[in-house]
């Protein structure tokens, strides 16, 4: 699920880098705190899996989700106020990112839930 996570903050940042291209600063950095939640996910757990052989198990990765959730949450609303002007394109940019980034969380966590192995007895 790690590069998941990182080939979708990838696909992200090449937005991000297309409005700063354009001269849309404040466009690419709205953007920014939607790849948070997958690139922190995906960078914690692949170098946790990769470099020091840790078999983590659902509590890590819904952990990870839940705290980054908010703070992007959090972040999505700062750059809300910072960065748009117009009182009709907040509430559209807050309830189309905080709506991407939950319906994700919430597609990462059922993932990782349901990839778990259920121990026997």
């Amino acid at each position: 699920m790690a590069e998941e996570c990182l080939v979708i903050s990838l696909i992200l940042g090449a937005l991000i880098i297309g409005f700063f291209r354009a001269n849309r600063k404040n466009w690419g950095l709205a953007v920014l705190p939607l790849g948070f939640v997958p690139f922190i996910t995906g960078i914690v757990l692949f170098i946790i899996g990769k470099f020091f052989k840790y078999e983590y198990g659902f509590v890590l990765p819904m952990v990870l989700i839940v705290a980054s959730l908010f703070i992007s949450c959090v972040w999505i609303g700062i750059a809300c106020w910072i960065l748009i002007k117009t009182k009709r394109m907040r509430i559209y940019y807050l309830i189309a990112s905080i709506g991407f980034v939950f319906i994700l969380s919430l597609i990462m966590l059922l993932k990782f839930y349901y990839a778990v192995p259920v121990p026997t007895v």
